[in-house]
């Protein structure tokens, strides 16, 4: 979510507080007679401080949504604040940091003691809440391995990340993806289903974190049906593809399918077989 004194604020208040102006700016569509009001959207391009302070850009996009908001808005650049960044913003970052070097296999401190580097700060402004936790993870995966771990593809993506790799649901897909729609992306990953498109993949998948004896984490996960679907995906470069996604899992599985990219097929194969509680 983003916010300006207490989450009120309207949409230009963010914009000037961010200082940058976007790269796509259009009118939200009005919701002011819907029981939550008017609500803005916003596609941000995920930026790391980088090394030496040379900011690092990614083709990765988080989403969020702006309380009293008129624009949809994609921000390619995002600038920096000497405000104190959220709190729950921070402990998304943290935990999508300590949950990619553990799938990585990196040695690092446990997850209390575990701090980022100065090149790994994200540029997130006065924005609040852990909805960008899946794309913060992804993100970090990109950055922690060689090469551009999906090629030009631009993935757009919401849901809060827990440190078993689970992804919960969040408020306002629905213009969450209306931004995320004008930042032109492959794939947009949501833990919910957007209720204003049809063409929205769905795979048959258990949403329990119990698995039933005799199912491995992946076949729990579906991981195979993932990877399928980002194969046929890949037969129609140009299309959107939506996906629910309810793990980390997940979403790397169906990058590997789109992509066929060895890096990102060799985390969704070694995830696959990590028991869900622990990376």
């Amino acid at each position: 979510m983003l916010a300006v004194a207490g989450n009120t604020a309207p949409s230009w208040a963010h914009a000037a507080a961010n200082d940058i102006a976007p790269s796509v700016d259009v009118a939200a569509p009005d919701r002011s007679g819907k029981p939550d009001g008017q609500v803005g959207g916003q596609a941000t391009r995920i930026e790391l401080d980088g090394e030496n302070g040379n900011a690092s850009m990614s083709m990765w996009y988080r989403l969020a949504y702006v309380p009293g908001g008129t624009r949809l808005r994609v921000f390619d650049h995002y600038a920096r604040t000497m405000q104190p960044a959220d709190p729950a913003m921070l402990r998304s970052e943290r935990i999508a940091w300590w949950t990619a070097n553990e799938l990585l296999g990196n040695r690092h401190p446990s997850f209390a003691t575990d701090e980022l580097p100065a090149w790994a700060h994200i540029h997130t402004g006065i924005d609040t809440g852990p909805s960008a936790g899946l794309t913060f993870a992804l993100a970090y995966l990109d950055a922690l391995t060689p090469g551009a771990l999906v090629g030009n593809l631009r993935v757009a993506g919401t849901g809060m990340v827990g440190l078993d790799g689970l992804v919960g649901p969040v408020k306002q897909i629905e213009v969450k993806v209306a931004a995320a729609m004008l930042a032109r992306p492959d794939v947009i990953f949501t833990p919910n289903p957007p209720q204003s498109l049809e063409h929205v993949t769905v795979i048959d998948t258990h949403t329990t974190r119990h698995p039933s004896a005799g199912y491995t984490t992946g076949q729990w996960l579906n991981v195979a049906g993932f990877e399928q679907a980002g194969r046929s995906a890949a037969a129609h470069p140009g299309t959107v593809a939506i996906v629910v996604v309810y793990d980390l899992r997940q979403a790397l599985a169906w990058l590997c399918g789109r992509t066929s990219n060895a890096t990102i097929c060799e985390l969704a194969r070694t995830s696959a077989n990590l028991p869900i509680g622990r990376y």
